[in-house]
């Protein structure tokens, strides 16, 4: 430093004022079990201005902390990065040998070599390679002293550090302040940011949004941001800012954008922002220079969690263009007073408050807003007609009242809208008449929707119709009648056809192919039908051409046809085919297979026979599989059991027999198994009960047959089970108490004995219990009174006895849950005879005459016995004595089970002396009388 200036004055006061702000900070040495000497080191490659010279930096720790560092400008220059790190680990091994032979000095040595971390490659495999090359033959013969020492190995290693992956960074409450260093997006594994209760101003670095696993920033706002006189932009929207919104004082008069949408904000909008919070409230319609907030043109605060109503006063901001309070739970209804948005609005391009709780109408005047382009008030409670000022709005682009309680017809003059874009009125219920001819005229119409209302008429014709950019046209559940609109095939950009739920009749046309863009057509429960005098279902052929396809509904409709093989040829796009309730007879077409992006085949409630075809096997994504009400017949093909992803199998009230098979335990996200009103004959397999996913069982109306297995306690998510109307036997498995979700037991017509198990009492969500017509015996179980959510009980047609219970379900029973039952007694039950009540006194008498006579007389009776027996004993002993010799016992043989088997010819019948039973439900005893000669 020859010729010091003032920039180096400054370093040095700055360097100063360093120390004297940090006297009292210090390091602090913990207790560690690794006390080792490890070093780290890099450079920064040719960082001076003046000569290009590189810096070298080291720091060394010693256990915890550090304990020596050091950071000097390298006397060479270097050539490249590689060779700066390559002198900077030369100049870091040389400071490790100093601190290696200081610690011996205290008496400790390290037995390890010193490991000294660089994060450069070349530069260890410098260190690393023995000869010198072109590479490295310009540099110092002192710098490889490095090499020396790796060659070693005893004093000192050259490692590369493992990468450190940061994926969450949170530092709140640290009292951190300036700016949030552009730094942080070097963090390309960062998920979640939390900088929260800190000091920091300015704005998030733009480089954060490059970052492709961030997902959380959690930022806190400044109190004195909205107190700032020069900020025009408050943006943190998509982060996840609880809390209450900063309730003033107001100061931000040059503010002209406020987005805090998406977040979590909570409580109401403060009347900081609502009045432009004003040091005399009462003054503030007379005084401009106490709008603080004049400014604002954009109020974003969607999807929060604000709540209370929004005062008119806000509606004073007349610089506002968006005002967008989506997503929040707003409510009450002066917001669309005519006197509000109306009056002093006349800027408003954009109003959007749709899902909230917002009452009141559409005002009258809204057409006022001659620059209004998008409206969206969808999702509210918002009652009245439709007006018809709207058509004033000529730039009008996007209007959104769905879900609303809106009525009336709609206006005609909406077809004035020429720059309409989206017209929605759907969900409404209540809006009537017919939809005016000229909205098929706007041509720059891309979406209708109308769809959940009450709408009649036809459709226009083809005449003078002209919608190129129609996308979706949504009518369904309406009471629309009339062919069906030929129109709609030249529609060559819609995407969306909604038709269902009317009234339409005619043809499905077979020029639907004319729609390429199409991925929705719905046209179920209507009065369409197939091409006349065809046979097989035309439409198919045509819309093999729609390859952008996903969803295909026309089900509930005469269409009186076959299935064409052309049904393969469906684009590989295709999800959803239903074809429900459409009269359609034949076989399932074997290239069905062929849709290999198919989620759902729904054919349910037709006229299909033959067999399920075994080229299902290739709808590897199938989740649903709807075959009921039909007439199949043979087995279910072993081809269902390669749908690993079925949820729903629906194959009952067919003609299917055979085994049903066991590979279907393997269905691990099968959720609905009904298999009702079919002939198979055999047993349940076992693997069916250890489904543990399974939700809803039905096998009714079957010929099944054998016992229940006590595995069907494995089925703990089971919902609802239908096993009636089978031959199934035996006890019913305790096991099924295990059940705790189940809420519909049908046993009922099988042969089932025994006792109703006490388990019963644990199915604490039960609804409904069936177990009528089996031959149950003993008594119903009082524990059942306590199934809070049991509405309804039959047990008749059983042998049971007893008292039936009186509360919970009980209570409320008829005389119909009960019949068959010979024994069952019970009041509350109309013609139930009543069960035999003793009289108090004549019960408390007789527990004294047992307590008083009968209990002393047995006592002394069975001493008596006990001295008789030991006498009698006693006596026989005395007459043994005087026995001379002991008579010669007979002995006999052994008899073998097979010798037993010969003499009673193999257990015949006729060898039988008598028949008994015990008490418990088991099989009868026989006696066999066997005579040995």
């Amino acid at each position: 430093m020859h010729c010091p200036t003032k920039p180096h004055l400054g370093a040095a006061k700055k360097v100063l004022r360093y120390i004297v702000g940090t006297v009292d900070f210090g390091i602090w040495y913990s207790k560690v079990a690794d006390f080792s000497l490890i070093g780290y080191s890099d450079s920064d490659w040719a960082g001076s201005i003046d000569n290009r010279k590189s810096t070298s930096g080291n720091v060394f720790n010693l256990g915890s902390r550090a304990i020596s560092w050091s950071s000097k400008k390298q006397d060479v220059v270097a050539l490249s990065s590689s060779k700066a790190e390559y002198v900077a680990v030369t100049s870091a091994a040389c400071q490790a040998i100093w601190l290696q032979r200081l610690l011996i000095d205290i008496f400790y040595r390290q037995k390890d070599a010193t490991k000294i971390f660089c994060d450069n490659k070349a530069t260890i495999a410098m260190t690393k390679n023995p000869s010198f090359h072109s590479r490295t033959k310009h540099i110092d013969i002192r710098y490889h002293f490095i090499r020396d020492l790796t060659a070693k190995g005893d004093r000192v290693k050259v490692l590369r550090p493992k990468r450190q992956r940061v994926v969450a960074l949170a530092l709140p409450d640290m009292q951190l302040q300036g700016t949030i260093s552009s730094s942080l997006a070097n963090f390309s594994f960062l998920s979640m940011l939390n900088l929260k209760n800190n000091s920091f101003h300015g704005g998030i670095p733009y480089g954060l949004d490059h970052l492709p696993r961030l997902r959380v920033i959690d930022v806190s706002i400044p109190t004195n941001l909205f107190q700032h006189r020069r900020v025009q932009v408050i943006s943190l929207a998509f982060n996840k800012l609880g809390g209450e919104m900063w309730k003033g004082p107001w100061y931000v008069p040059e503010l002209r954008v406020l987005n805090m949408g998406n977040n979590s904000l909570t409580d109401i909008i403060p009347p900081s922002v609502k009045l432009q919070f004003v040091w005399e409230q009462n003054q503030w319609q007379h005084s401009k220079r106490h709008r603080y907030l004049s400014q604002l043109a954009f109020l974003v605060l969607y999807d929060n969690q604000l709540t209370g109503s929004i005062p008119t006063s806000l509606f004073n901001i007349s610089s506002l263009f968006v005002v967008s309070l989506v997503f929040n739970s707003l409510y009450g209804s002066r917001l669309l007073g005519e006197g509000n948005i109306v009056s002093n609005l006349k800027e408003l391009q954009v109003l959007s408050i749709s899902f909230n709780n917002i009452t009141g109408e559409i005002p009258r005047n809204i057409g006022c807003l001659s620059k209004l382009e998008e409206f969206y008030i969808g999702d509210n409670p918002i009652k009245g007609t439709i007006p018809a000022s709207l058509a004033n709005i000529s730039i009008l682009q996007y209007v959104s009242c769905k879900r609303n309680c809106l009525e009336g017809p709609i206006p005609p003059e909406l077809g004035k809208l020429s720059n309409l874009r989206q017209l929605g009125f759907g969900h409404n219920y209540n809006l009537i008449g017919q939809i005016p001819d000229v909205i098929f005229n706007v041509s720059s119409l891309e979406r209708i929707a109308v769809n959940f209302n009450n709408l009649s008429g036809t459709l226009p014709g083809t005449t003078g119709l002209h919608l190129p950019n129609l996308k979706e046209l949504i009518l369904g559940v309406n009471q629309i009648e009339g062919e069906f609109p030929l129109f709609i095939t030249n529609v060559s950009k819609l995407e969306i056809l909604d038709l269902s739920d009317n009234f339409f009749t005619g043809t499905i046309p077979t020029t639907l192919g004319n729609l390429r863009e199409l991925r929705g057509l719905f046209l179920h429960s209507n009065q369409l039908t197939n091409e006349p005098r065809e046979h097989e279902l035309q439409f198919f052929n045509s819309l093999a051409d729609c390859r952008m396809l996903q969803y295909l509904e026309v089900g509930s409709n005469p269409l009186n046809g076959v299935l064409p093989n052309s049904i393969g040829n469906l684009s590989s796009t295709t999800e959803v085919v239903r074809l429900a309730d459409a009269h359609i007879s034949g076989f399932i077409p074997a290239n069905t297979g062929n849709i290999s992006g198919l989620i759902i085949l729904d054919f349910q409630n037709n006229n299909l026979m033959g067999n399920i075809p075994a080229e299902i096997r290739k709808l590897k994504q199938l989740q649903g599989l709807f075959l009921q009400y039909n007439k199949f017949q043979g087995h279910i093909p072993e081809a269902v059991c390669h749908l690993s992803n079925l949820v729903k199998l629906f194959l009952q009230v067919n003609e299917l027999y055979g085994q049903i098979p066991e590979c279907i335990g393997n269905l691990s996200m099968l959720q609905d198994l009904y298999l009702g009103s079919n002939k198979f004959p055999s047993k349940i397999p076992l693997s069916l009960w250890k489904m543990s996913g399974l939700l809803y069982v039905d096998v009714s109306r079957n010929s099944i047959e054998g016992e229940v297995p006590p595995d069907i306690g494995e089925l703990k998510a089971i919902l609802e089970l239908y096993l009636s109307s089978n031959n199934l036997s035996g006890v019913i498995p305790s096991r099924l108490g295990e059940l705790l979700s189940l809420q519909y037991l049908d046993l009922s017509n099988n042969s089932f004995s025994c006792q109703i198990p006490l388990s019963f009492a644990n199915l604490i969500s039960l609804e409904f219990l069936y177990l009528s017509l089996n031959t149950l015996s003993g008594t119903i179980p009082k524990s059942l009174e306590k199934l809070s959510y049991l509405k309804s009980i039959n047990v008749s047609l059983n042998v049971l006895d007893g008292e039936i219970p009186s509360g919970g379900v009980f209570a409320n029973s008829t005389l119909q849950s009960f019949l068959g039952n010979k024994d069952v007694c019970g009041m509350h039950i109309l013609e139930v005879p009543s069960c035999p009540i003793t009289k108090s006194g004549q019960q408390s008498k007789s527990n004294k005459f047992v307590l008083k006579i009968v209990i002393p007389v047995l006592t002394s009776f069975m001493i008596l016995l006990l001295v008789s027996i030991w006498i009698m004993k006693r006596k026989k002993i005395a007459k043994s004595k005087d026995v001379g010799k002991v008579p010669e016992i007979n002995t006999y043989p052994l008899i073998s089970y097979h010798e037993i088997q010969r003499a009673t010819s193999n257990f015949d019948g006729s060898n039988l002396i008598g028949v008994g039973s015990s008490g418990l439900c088991t099989k009868q005893h026989y006696l066999v009388e066997l005579w040995w000669p």
